[in-house]
């Protein structure tokens, strides 16, 4: 019987358990890092730039945040595991 892969070729049957955890801790802590941004950036946006652009704003500003955690947790692992 054959694994299941992913289109690079990566095994999704086994996956190492110190993997699945930081999976889940790179998604828990970009979301926590995704609400406050996100406030600050509906009381910045309302504040400074117009008050109907608040909201907009301020996802805008939360999903910034939420990529850059992302990115730099990618970064790290790959730097310190590899793959």
């Amino acid at each position: 019987m054959l694994a299941r892969q992913d289109l690079r070729g990566h095994n999704l049957a086994m996956r190492h358990p110190l993997r699945e955890k930081f999976e889940s801790e790179r998604r828990r802590s970009a979301f926590l890092t995704f609400l406050p941004a996100a406030g600050i950036g509906i009381i910045a946006s309302d504040t400074w730039v117009a008050p109907w652009a608040g909201v907009p704003g301020g996802l805008l500003i939360g999903a910034l945040a939420y990529g850059l955690v992302w990115t730099y947790e990618t970064m790290m692992w790959r730097r310190n595991h590899g793959r």
